[in-house]
């Protein structure tokens, strides 16, 4: 009876966390979401093993193979529960017989395995009521399972083809630069404010498919193209680029300050760090930094060189990037103002890009030219081997 006990409340689990995974709209799971952070967990250590580039391959497959292995979790977990269920009547009673076929947890496991899979009873058959209605259950579970399965990869499939349109939208019109602001002092040295201002309504409108596609499927998150310039640490970059450039980096009043597209920007790049810093990345708690003195800034702003504070730097290389758009001769004490406001919001986003960075693994210490961490190992040998003595010429 206990067994049974057992296979039912693992029943309940499973179908429960089938039915949330699939179908609820805040993406939430009983344990479906702890799965796919322990299989990323264990295919980031094994890439390890591999040489660079395949390791880059094997993890780009990660968020695939991740479907797959959660499909195999559920069935197996349904096998398991009505197997257990099963052998409670098979240890106890007659409540499942079959042509003289000894009761064990094996003959459990074979009649649930083919009732889930339809394909029909072989010797043990029930003859009881409440069994015949758990084997009548069993395959109909089956048949849902299918559906589910096939619904799931399907969704999450296009959520991955929204993500990977608002990615290739914004590589294309970057067209090889390195800096996204790029585009949007284009737009102004033309006077095509409509222009990018449309632009930045299909980046929030894509943003929004981007955050609903990571709140509803969390295995959206570690999905890892090959191409580390399409990741999702350089998306959340340059989109963070964009909307704190603008809203922080060009003089008052300007454009910017009336643009509802960059204000939806804005707020949804916001909504987006947040909900995937409570999701997946907590950020971790360490010393704050703080912006520099107005009289360092002004410092760093009129050298003619790069040396200074890397905030500043970073701000100039803005300023730089949207050209005469951003004013650099304007006044000092606005020009340090909007630093300062431009520094709390990039130091959120810098954080926040660093730290999806290491979760997917695109800062692993995964050395090019190396063969892999398990040949350099068996290479190195041990430490008290005899070397090989090299003569040295004389320096004249």
């Amino acid at each position: 009876m206990l067994v049974s006990v057992i296979g039912i409340l693992i029943l309940a689990v499973t179908v429960l966390d089938a039915l949330l995974t699939v179908l609820d709209a805040n993406g939430r799971s009983l344990f479906s979401t702890r799965a796919y952070r322990l299989f990323w967990w264990i295919g980031r250590h094994c890439a390890k093993l591999l040489p660079y580039p395949v390791a880059q391959r094997a993890l780009s497959m990660a968020a695939p193979l991740m479907i797959a292995l959660m499909i195999v979790l559920w069935v197996s977990g349904i096998v398991t529960a009505f197997a257990l269920i099963f052998f409670g009547g098979l240890s106890v009673g007659d409540f499942i017989t079959g042509g003289g076929s000894q009761p064990s947890l094996a003959a459990a496991f074979r009649l649930s395995w083919v009732t889930l899979s339809t394909i029909g009873f072989v010797e043990i058959s029930p003859s009881n009521m409440a069994y015949s209605v758990a084997v009548a259950l069993e395959a109909l579970l089956g048949s849902v399972l299918l559906t589910f399965s096939i619904t799931y990869f399907l969704s999450v499939h296009r959520r991955i083809l929204d993500y990977d349109r608002v990615v290739a939208d914004l590589h294309h019109r970057m067209d090889g630069r390195d800096d996204p602001l790029e585009i949007v002092a284009e737009r102004y040295a033309a006077e095509d404010i409509d222009g990018l201002e449309r632009w930045l309504e299909r980046l929030h409108d894509g943003l929004i498919g981007m955050h609903q596609g990571l709140a509803r499927y969390p295995i959206v998150y570690f999905y890892r193209p090959q191409e580390r310039g399409r990741s999702l640490p350089k998306t959340l970059q340059a989109l963070g680029r964009i909307a704190d450039g603008l809203t922080h980096c060009l003089p008052s009043p300007s454009r910017s300050d009336t643009s509802p597209a960059l204000r939806a920007l804005t707020a949804g790049m916001s909504d987006l760090v947040g909900d995937l810093r409570e999701a997946y990345v907590p950020m971790p708690v360490g010393p704050t930094p703080q912006p520099v003195s107005r009289a360092e800034f002004e410092t760093t702003m009129r050298s003619d060189t790069l040396q200074g504070a890397p905030s500043v730097i970073r701000y100039r290389e803005i300023c730089h990037a949207l050209g005469d758009v951003a004013d650099t001769d304007s006044s000092p004490g606005d020009a340090y103002t909007r630093y300062r406001n431009w520094f709390l919001a990039d130091r959120q986003t810098r954080a926040f890009v660093a730290a999806v960075s290491h979760d997917l693994g695109y800062d692993e210490d995964l050395r090019p030219r190396r063969s892999s961490y398990l040949a350099a190992l068996l290479n190195r040998g041990p430490k008290q081997r005899p070397q090989a003595l090299h003569a040295r010429r004389a320096q004249p």
